[in-house]
Formats: C-alpha cells, sequence, structure tokens
C-alpha cells in the first residue's frame, strides 16, 4: 500500500513561531491544552468536565479534518485521538502528523480504544503514537497519561545557561551583548542564504557557519536546527521553517537577558 500523503496545513503565525506557546512552565505540572479528536459524545463530556475542573483547557474536533484545522491555528499540547475519529483512518492520520515538518511532527499524541486488541499497543507506537489508552477510563487516569508524554517531549530552553553565564563573567553585560547582536546577524544572513543556494555542499557550508554563530552564544535549540539540516541538506525545504522559528526564539530569549 503506498504511504499516506504528507499534505501540510497552512500554519499560522502563532503556531509556527510558537507566540503564546501552551508549553510555557513546568510541563509536569502546569495546566495543558488538550485536543480531544473523535471522541463519543459521552466520553467527552466526562473527560472534559473532569480535565477542566483539574485547570487543563479542552478544545473538541469531531473529525480529522476539524482537527487539523484547529492545529493549524491553535497551539497545543497533546492530542487525544480516537482510533474510530471521522477521517483519521486509525492510523493513518498520525502517519502524516508525523511526517509533516516541526512543530506539528513534535506534538505529543495518544490513542484511544474501546477496548484491547492483541498487538493494538505496538501497532499504535509504530504508527507514532506516544501511548494508548483504553475506555473506560477517568479524567485522572487520562491526564496522568497525558502528562507523562507531554513531558516526555518537551522541547529543550533555547539557551545553554552555563555558556550563557560564561559569557556574562568574560565579558560583562554590555559585551555579552555585543556578542549576541553579532551571532545573530551572521546565522541571519546564513539562514538567508540557505532559502536559495542550490548546491547542497553549499547548504551543508551556511548550515555549519549558522551553527556556531549560535552556539557562540549558547543558543543551543537554534544550533541544533541548523544543525540538522548540516546533516541532511537535501531535507532543507522541511527544515528550515524549524530553523527560522528556533531562530526567532532565540533572538527573544537573547533579548530577555
Amino acid at each position: 500500500m503506498a504511504s499516506p500523503s504528507p499534505a501540510f496545513p497552512t500554519l499560522s503565525a502563532a503556531v509556527l513561531l510558537g507566540l503564546g506557546r501552551p508549553g510555557a512552565g513546568d510541563p509536569r505540572v502546569r495546566p495543558l491544552t488538550i485536543l480531544l479528536a473523535g471522541t463519543a459524545a459521552s466520553d467527552t463530556a466526562q473527560l472534559r468536565a473532569g480535565l477542566e475542573a483539574a485547570g487543563h483547557r479542552c478544545l473538541l474536533a469531531a473529525s480529522w479534518p476539524e482537527a487539523t484545522e484547529m492545529l493549524s491555528r491553535i497551539l497545543v499540547d497533546v492530542v487525544v485521538q480516537e482510533l474510530t475519529c471521522p477521517g483519521a483512518r486509525r492510523f493513518e492520520a498520525v502517519k502524516r502528523l508525523r511526517a509533516w515538518p516541526p512543530p506539528l511532527s513534535r506534538l505529543a499524541m495518544v490513542a484511544m480504544a474501546g477496548q484491547q486488541e492483541r498487538g493494538l499497543e505496538p501497532a499504535c507506537q509504530e504508527a507514532g503514537f506516544d501511548a494508548l489508552v483504553s475506555r473506560p477510563l477517568s479524567p485522572e487516569a487520562l491526564e496522568a497519561a497525558l502528562r507523562r508524554v507531554v513531558v516526555a517531549r518537551s522541547p529543550a530552553e533555547p539557551l545553554d545557561a552555563l555558556r550563557r553565564e560564561e559569557l556574562l563573567a568574560e565579558f560583562g553585560q554590555e559585551g555579552r551583548r555585543i556578542r549576541d547582536r553579532a551571532a545573530l546577524d551572521e546565522a541571519a544572513a546564513c539562514v538567508v542564504r540557505l532559502r536559495s543556494l542550490p548546491a547542497l555542499p553549499d547548504v551543508q557550508a551556511a548550515a555549519a557557519q549558522a551553527a556556531r554563530a549560535f552556539d557562540s552564544v549558547g543558543a543551543k535549540a537554534a544550533a541544533a536546527a541548523a544543525r540538522a539540516i548540516e546533516a541532511k541538506p537535501d531535507r532543507r525545504p522541511v527544515l528550515l521553517q524549524p530553523l527560522i522559528a528556533a531562530s526567532v526564539a532565540a533572538k527573544m530569549a537573547l533579548r530577555r537577558g
């Protein structure tokens, strides 16, 4: 059977750049933004009431196309997909999602099933789900499962705290700020070149230069995104947007000091 098409939805600026990200704060304790996709009405009412009573935000999608539309414009922490969700075709939706570029490909995904089948849990994991939960279950049990997968998928901090302290000790506040601006300017120029360079070796060289610039000021997440392009330059069309998002996050974090 042919693999599912990875048709990628158009993302809002909020989703692409992580503006207003629900992930602010410790993922072990903060409220979560949860999307319930295709869950039965009776389950949805009970689970939503329990999760919202615990302080979480619950979004509802009756079908997978509706869920995709919501994911393209609203930042969420985790999706709970009923395996019988209309339009999801059981495992096909999560397979498509994992083939999309970040941030959607990194979403925590939990499958929900009405009954346990032999081999269902490993099949869910192979398809791309982080966990499987089976009905009936309480809101408390679901919350615990969601918390585990969100913590496991929480991204690294954008800055290397130790490197930032080293720079401060060596150059002082103003000197570090000057180095930050120079590194960001150099990295931004590399990102601009990455958009149009035709030859893969040139793509690798520009990505490596961007990674070094980010590393020099402790912007570790952006450096990792640049190194991903250096390692797989043929995947530049997919990996460029995550690099841009990480660059914006690094710039904002550096400005905050």
